[in-house]
C-alpha cells in the first residue's frame, strides 16, 4: 500500500465535506450533525484505500462548575460520577458495560471515556471475509442514556427509561456534591454523534422523581412465625419452601406483650400496607403494620 495513502484519504474527505456543506443551511446544520458528517466522510475515505480501518469509540464528559474551572480532577468527582455512570449505561445495555477513563482534557474539566468490551470475534476462517463491524454492546446503550439526559433536561415523562434512571439519579447525586453540571457526547463507531446536556434544571427534574407519596392497602397475612423482636416485629413466612414470601409485620410492642406470640405458631393478620411510591410508579418501601387477628383466631391471643 502506498505510503500517502492517507493524504489521498484525507484530500478526498475535504472534496466529500466541501460538496456536502455546500447544500446545506449552515445556520440550522447542528454541531453534532456537522461532526458527525466529518467522520463518515473521514470514514468513506479512509476505507477507499483500508476496507479494516475503523473509528474510535468515546464518550466525551464536560463537567461544569467552579469546582472543576481549573482543568483538574479532583480525585472525589470522578470517583463519585464514573461508578453510577457505569451502572446506567450497563443496565441500558442489560449486561454488564466497564468504562475506562483515558484522559483528562482541559476547558473547564472534559472526560474522555471508553467502554471496555470483549471484541467481537467473527466465524469467517478466510481473513478476507472478516467484516467490520461498526457497532457495539455499549452504542445503542449510551444513545439510550443521552436519549434519557436530554428527556430530563426537557423535563419530559422518563418512563420508557425507568431501568437507567437509578443510574441518571447516581450521577445527579455526584453532580450535587459539587455543585456541577454535565455536558455528554457520544462518537459511536459508525461515525454517529449525540450530544445531551445535564444543567440545574434537569438535576431539579432528576430530583423530583425521588419524591414519594404513600398509597395504604389492606391485606391478609397467613403462615407460620420465624422471629419475634421485642422492637415490635413479627416475621411470617408463608410457606415451607425457602422461596416462600416472608413478611416482617410491625405490631405496638405493648400490644406485641400481651398477644403471647411463639416461634412456630401459625397465624392469620389483618395489615395494613404502606407502599412509599416514586413518581415513576416504582415502590421505594412497603410497611406492613398489624391491625388485627383475622376472624377465628381471635380466641388463640385471650
Amino acid at each position: 500500500m502506498s505510503t500517502n495513502w492517507r493524504q489521498r484519504a484525507l484530500e478526498r474527505n475535504r472534496e466529500a465535506n466541501a460538496r456536502f456543506f455546500a447544500d446545506q443551511d449552515a445556520e440550522h446544520l447542528s454541531e453534532d450533525a456537522y461532526e458527525e458528517e466529518l467522520r463518515r466522510h473521514w470514514l468513506e475515505a479512509v476505507r477507499h484505500y483500508d476496507p479494516a480501518a475503523q473509528l474510535h469509540e468515546e464518550l466525551v464528559v464536560r463537567l461544569r462548575g467552579e469546582a472543576v474551572d481549573r482543568g483538574a480532577l479532583d480525585f472525589r468527582i470522578g470517583d463519585a460520577l464514573l461508578k453510577p455512570l457505569r451502572e446506567g449505561v450497563s443496565a441500558a445495555a442489560r449486561k454488564d458495560v466497564e468504562l475506562e477513563l483515558t484522559g483528562v482534557s482541559r476547558g473547564s474539566t472534559v472526560l474522555h471515556v471508553r467502554p471496555s468490551v470483549p471484541e467481537i470475534v467473527s466465524d469467517a476462517e478466510d481473513e478476507e471475509d472478516l467484516a467490520v463491524v461498526d457497532s457495539s454492546i455499549a452504542d445503542p446503550a449510551m444513545r439510550d442514556f443521552l436519549k434519557l439526559v436530554d428527556a430530563a433536561e426537557k423535563e419530559l415523562d422518563v418512563r420508557q427509561w425507568e431501568r437507567i434512571v437509578p443510574g441518571l439519579d447516581g450521577v445527579v447525586e455526584a453532580l450535587d456534591k459539587f455543585d456541577l453540571a454535565m455536558d455528554m457526547r457520544w462518537f459511536s463507531l459508525d461515525g454517529t454523534v449525540r450530544s445531551s446536556h445535564l444543567s440545574r434544571r434537569g438535576k431539579d427534574y432528576v430530583r423530583s422523581l425521588r419524591n414519594t407519596e404513600v398509597q395504604k392497602s389492606r391485606m391478609g397475612i397467613t403462615g407460620r412465625i420465624t422471629e419475634l423482636r421485642e422492637s415490635g416485629v413479627v416475621k411470617i413466612k408463608t410457606g415451607a419452601s425457602r422461596t416462600s414470601s416472608a413478611y416482617e409485620v410491625r405490631v405496638d410492642p405493648e400490644a406485641l406483650m400481651g398477644m403471647h406470640l411463639e416461634l412456630g405458631m401459625t397465624v392469620s393478620f389483618v395489615v395494613e400496607v404502606a407502599r412509599k411510591m416514586d413518581r415513576l410508579g416504582r415502590a421505594r418501601s412497603t410497611e406492613y403494620r398489624f391491625l388485627r387477628v383475622s376472624d377465628g383466631q381471635e380466641r388463640l391471643f385471650e
